[in-house]
């Protein structure tokens, strides 16, 4: 058992909680456009007592309470951008913006994280170091905590711990996603550009390029965990410009898209540079030039052990162990990852359909909302969470 009940709380902070969900619901403003989200998130952090800094990374916000005792410092961090698309769900809370909605959950994300600010805020004197909340703008581009951790988040709170939250429409209110190891795969894009002397036959090296690089994700990464591999789109130039097969001249560059996403973060560390390798070593057989450019580059999200053993005891006792779902795994991605990688935590998926309401659409679509009720249950289990982290 904890050493508190926090029913009292979370059942007095419900309504605020929905309400608050609402507002941010109504105005969605779309990554490194978040202006008043950021403004009226650092506004209620403020008002609990905590130290806010605001404009990190453009418009995140990182607010900070000090807790009663010496301690750890326990990052909790939501994403708060919309997403460029209408709102069709018709209730009355819908988004007052044309093509814009938060259907992506991070409405609710920011209102949970907002729940458990205030619940600890209550509880400051139990708490041995420092809660640590970041509102982190851009995940949808996944770029917004990269944008954070380059403005000095880090260097600022050093912490030692992470949680996270996601809404997940595919199991229901009540049920949550929580598991230690791998959850969210790894994306990273990259563009090779292959460039060789007039009178080399670039689309046949860039050709064998490819041919290599599937045979070394047959030979180093396919008998592994989850690998997936994808050359996009392989594409020719001619002095700059495309080119078409059978036009005059023979071209000169190539340019290989290539994705890759997986759930081993030694693994990728492999990978990547094994990539570039192979590449280098057939363009300059060719006697041609390889430039590697990187455009995202996240790790996989995997959750530590010791972390998610909490939030598991913590959801235990306010949603039972038989409604807690593990081997979960799909090729989404997250930027927290990158916030873990400096402070090892845990992202808990959280259930919030509910087909006897008609909410069973999942996210990206117009028509997407969550059962409510998903809010306290949040907050729950993050304030229990991370009461017991900084014990």
């Amino acid at each position: 058992m904890f050493e508190v009940d926090l029913r009292p709380d979370i059942q007095q902070l419900r309504p605020e909680l929905v309400a608050l969900r609402r507002t941010l619901h109504q105005h969605p403003e779309l990554a490194v456009e978040e202006v008043w989200t950021a403004a009226t998130l650092a506004g209620r952090m403020r008002a609990l007592g905590f130290a806010v800094q605001e404009g990190l990374g453009g418009t995140g916000v990182l607010a900070i309470l000090e807790g009663g005792r010496p301690g750890k410092t326990l990052l909790i961090r939501s994403d708060i951008d919309g997403l460029p698309m209408p709102d069709t769900t018709g209730r009355e809370y819908s988004s007052l913006h044309d093509n814009r909605s938060h259907a992506c959950g991070h409405d609710a994300h920011a209102a949970m994280v907002a729940g458990v600010a205030a619940v600890l805020a209550r509880h400051r004197k139990r708490l041995a170091g420092r809660l640590a909340v970041v509102f982190q703008p851009a995940d949808e581009p996944m770029r917004g905590a990269k944008r954070m951790i380059d403005d000095g988040l880090l260097e600022r709170i050093e912490p030692n711990m992470s949680l996270s939250v996601h809404v997940l429409p595919m199991i229901d209110v009540g049920e949550a996603v929580i598991q230690s190891g791998p959850i969210w795969a790894s994306r990273d894009e990259l563009t090779l550009e292959l460039s060789t002397p007039a009178g080399v036959d670039i689309v046949r090296a860039a050709a064998q390029v490819t041919a290599a690089l599937y045979d070394l994700m047959e030979k180093e990464g396919a008998s592994r965990d989850g690998v997936t591999f994808r050359v996009r789109s392989l594409r020719a130039e001619q002095s700059g410009a495309a080119w078409l097969g059978g036009s005059r001249g023979e071209p000169d560059g190539a340019f290989l898209e290539i994705n890759l996403a997986l759930y081993d973060n030694g693994l990728r560390a492999h990978l990547l540079p094994r990539i570039f390798e192979v590449a280098e070593t057939i363009a300059s057989a060719a006697g041609g030039v390889l430039v590697p450019e990187v455009d995202y580059a996240l790790p996989a999200l995997v959750n530590d052990d010791r972390v998610t053993g909490v939030v598991e005891r913590a959801a235990r006792s306010v949603i039972g162990g038989e409604n807690i779902r593990k081997n979960w795994r799909n090729e989404f991605s997250d930027d927290f990852g990158l916030f873990m990688a400096a402070a090892p935590g845990c992202l808990m998926l959280l259930g919030t359909a509910n087909p006897a309401k008609g909410i069973t659409e999942v996210w990206h679509r117009s028509g997407f909302d969550i059962d409510e009720d998903a809010l306290s249950i949040g907050v729950e289990i993050m304030s229990l969470a991370a009461l017991d982290l900084l014990r």
